[in-house]
Parts: structure tokens; C-alpha cells; sequence
């Protein structure tokens, strides 16, 4: 979720609540002591149950403990483009299972060089160097650890929160950011599953971009309209998203609300924040201004998400990956297309990787050897040789192993496919990805 400018809205007039109304309200909460407690108001939309049918939990935050999980969630935001981390990071508290993000009036500009006014509290699942780079003139400030408390390709997400009741100028957000292209051009996937401006508080307001990737939206998308039923300031709704290999199906309470026939084909990594003083528009003098969260849930759907097989092409010699020739090297030729042995599944991993299953053989890509050639096999899941990034150059992914850091390219032209330190300008270590016959 990037600060766009021209998207912000005016803030709407403060009125007076009538006396009448303020008696009424009063005599309301003298009554509420003598009645029973009750979980949730008639008005609040109840929490789903943490089972769905035909779905898997994946991941899970209730904000039951008594502090933010920090093996799920780093509480800052972005730190690596500051010069002043100290100012990204979250303000926030968790409290009978709720977690209440929070600006005060003093917050201090996160960013102040390259994102203005800009002021945030807000957590993410996932850190690296370079992830998310919003504006383009804007280098890595300093190096930070990088962190993956949860990052992963397709499912349900599901969050049930109550938003901001402040009016002015400012947004909650629930969003995701790809983390396929760790470069500095950072060509990498955006979904606002949630970007609400305070200025119109019965609106859900969804937005989603490419930022160059070539398998997601070339300009963005946006909804901004008024939800079906209830009042989202004043009541708890669940709001999700069914992102497929094809579509995002968005739903509010339950009931399928908006799709967009487009998806990210990359894992992403969450980030769930509180925004004012950016393209949502300036501050008012409410304070503090705070976004409720019951929980965040990812499910998987027991069916897969199966993207079809697919042939893996190099840029400079214009061939395919294969196993035909079954030497336990993987290969590149001109194999026809209907070769099984030439088609590849792509198979996401619980913490953010990729897997290449050959369709003729159910094995993997691998670099099990201590040599410098790719090889295919029988591994675990968890085995890192097996796993892989794609990061994005010049339109085309480079695929880099887990286990050694190195990318696979056809350099030296000797028929095998090679794993090594190949540059990212190198055509011979991008690749393109054809739907197989």
C-alpha cells in the first residue's frame, strides 16, 4: 500500500451530537451494568470459527497472548528505508484478545526524506533489504535482519477487525507485498485487501497493483464503495479474500462482495497498519486515532491450487528445461512440447519458496550435489537444496536456490543447466514460464 497522491478526500464537518442523544446514550450504558455481559454486540458480526470447511489453517493469530508474537510479526514498518527507525516503529496495544493499533499526536513522520508527512504504526510478517520500494528514487537506507514470520503463495485470508471512528484524514490497512524480486527494482505485487479511508467510514476500499510484474495488474485497481450492511466503525466484520491462481474473490460477513480476474502468481508477506497524513488526506484533531483487530487467519484450500504444468524457457538460447535424456542432470533442448519431460508444476512451501516438480517423474529440482549443475531427485519438502525465489529482472525471473544462494543459467552452453553466481543482467540466467500443451 503505497502513498499515492490525488486520493485523499476531504474530512468531513464535526456535528454536535443532539442532547437528546446524549441522555439517550447515557441511560444505554446504565442499563448495559445491569444486563449480562455478552461477548459481542447484536450489531457485531460473530468470529468464524477457526475450522472451514474444505480448507486447512495455515496461519493463525488470535492476539490472545499478552504480548505480539514476534515469531509471527516484526512491529515496525519497512525499517530498512529510514534513516530513523526508531519512528517506524508499531504503537500498539493487545488486551482481551484484541490488538488496538494506535497514532497519538505526537508520531513522528516515519520517513520524513522520501515519504513527507507520512506517520504509521503498523506490523508485518515479512522483512528484507529493498522489499517494497514505493518510490523509485528512494535507495536502502541501512541493512536490517531479515524476517519471515509468514509469507506464502494463494488461500484464504480472513481478518475481523473494527475500523477507525475518527473521521479526517488517514486509513487502516490490511495488505500484502510479493517477495519474489529482492532487487533494488523490486518488481513485486501489491494487494490492499483493506485500505478504508477514516473520511468514509461505511466504505470498504480495495486496491491492488503489479509494480512491474509482469504476471500481475499494469495499472491499479480500485474499489471504493459502501458495504452491504452495518456500521464498520462501530461494530466487529470479517472481511477475506480468495486469492487463486486466477482470481481474487473478496467477502464481506461471509458473502462474496467483489473479484478481481487477475492474482499474483509470487508468495507475499502481510503487513496490517494505521495511516495519517498521506494520500488519505491530513490529520484532524482527534486523538488518538485506532484500528481494532480480533484476528488474522490464512486457510488453504484442500483441493491445491493447481496452475497447470509449465515450460520453463531460457532468454538466451531460446530452449527448455528437461529431464528427457534422464541422466539425472537437468537439461536444456528444444523438446517438443507435449514432452511430460519438459513440464514443470510449481509447488509453494509453508515459509515463502518454490518447488519445480517434473510432470514425467514427480521429482525435484535440486542442488544436492556438490557440483555446479542443477540435478533433479526425490527430496523432503524441507530440504533447502530443493527450494528456490524467483526474482524479477528485465521482465524475466531469475531462479535462485535456497540452499546456495546461486541462480541457474545455461552460461557455459554445455547442454546441463548450471547453478552459480550469474549476474542479473546475464540473459542466460532469465527465464519465462509458457503454460504447458
Amino acid at each position: 500500500m503505497a502513498s499515492r497522491p490525488g486520493t485523499g478526500t476531504g474530512a468531513p464537518t464535526r456535528r454536535h451530537r443532539p442532547l437528546i442523544h446524549s441522555l439517550l446514550a447515557c441511560a444505554t450504558a446504565a442499563a448495559a451494568v445491569l444486563l449480562p455481559t455478552q461477548g459481542a454486540r447484536a450489531a457485531d458480526f460473530p468470529p468464524n470459527p477457526t475450522a472451514k470447511s474444505g480448507y486447512t489453517l495455515d496461519f493463525d493469530e488470535e492476539f490472545d497472548g499478552p504480548g505480539l508474537n514476534s515469531a509471527k510479526w516484526l512491529d515496525s514498518y519497512l525499517p530498512h528505508w529510514t534513516s530513523t527507525p526508531a519512528n517506524a516503529k508499531a504503537r500498539y496495544t493487545i488486551a482481551n484478545g484484541v490488538l488496538t493499533e494506535r497514532l497519538d499526536p505526537d508520531t513522528p513522520a516515519w520517513n520524513a526524506q522520501y515519504d513527507s508527512t507520512v506517520k504509521i504504526s503498523s506490523i508485518q510478517s515479512y522483512e528484507k533489504d529493498w522489499w517494497h520500494r514505493f518510490n523509485s528514487s528512494m535507495p536502502n537506507d541501512h541493512h536490517e535482519p531479515d524476517f519471515n514470520g509468514y509469507s506464502t503463495k494463494y488461500g484464504y485470508f480472513e481478518i475481523r477487525a473494527k475500523n477507525s471512528a475518527v473521521g479526517g484524514g488517514g486509513h487502516q490497512a490490511f495488505w500484502l507485498v510479493g517477495t519474489g524480486d529482492t532487487t533494488s527494482t523490486n518488481a513485486n505485487s501489491e494487494i490492499d485487501m483493506i485500505e478504508t479511508f477514516f473520511a468514509k467510514p461505511n466504505n470498504w476500499r480495495i486496491a491492488a497493483y503489479g509494480w512491474n510484474d509482469p504476471d500481475f495488474l499494469s495499472s491499479w485497481y480500485l474499489s471504493d464503495q459502501a458495504v452491504p450492511s452495518g456500521s464498520p466503525t462501530t461494530e466487529y466484520h470479517v472481511y477475506g479474500m480468495d486469492w487463486t491462481p486466477t482470481q481474487l474473490n473478496f467477502y464481506y460477513d461471509n458473502q462474496l462482495y467483489k473479484t478481481i480476474n487477475d492474482a499474483p502468481n509470487s508468495p507475499m508477506g502481510m503487513i496490517l497498519g494505521l495511516y495519517t497524513d498521506a494520500g488519505s488526506g491530513v490529520h484532524n484533531d482527534t486523538w488518538p486515532k485506532t484500528w481494532n483487530v480480533d484476528y488474522v487467519r490464512v486457510f488453504k484450500n484442500n483441493a491445491g491450487y493447481p496452475e497447470g504444468y509449465q515450460r520453463i524457457k531460457n532468454r538466451q538460447t531460446g530452449q527448455y528445461l528437461n529431464i528427457e535424456g534422464k541422466t539425472g542432470n537437468v537439461q536444456y533442448g528444444n523438446v517438443p512440447a507435449t514432452y511430460w519431460s519438459s513440464q514443470w508444476a510449481k509447488e509453494s512451501t509453508g515459509d515463502g519458496y518454490t518447488r519445480y516438480r517434473n510432470r514425467w517423474t514427480g521429482e525435484y529440482l535440486n542442488t544436492t550435489a556438490a557440483d555446479a549443475i542443477v540435478h533433479y531427485g526425490s527430496l523432503p519438502a524441507t530440504d533447502p537444496t530443493g527450494q528456490w525465489t524467483e526474482e524479477t529482472a528485465d521482465g524475466y525471473k531469475r531462479l535462485k536456490n535456497r540452499s546456495t544462494g546461486t541462480y541457474a543459467h545455461t552460461e557455459n552452453l554445455t547442454g546441463n543447466l548450471q547453478h552459480g553466481a550469474a549476474p542479473s543482467t546475464w540473459w542466460t540466467s532469465q527465464w519465462s514460464f509458457e503454460p504447458a500443451s
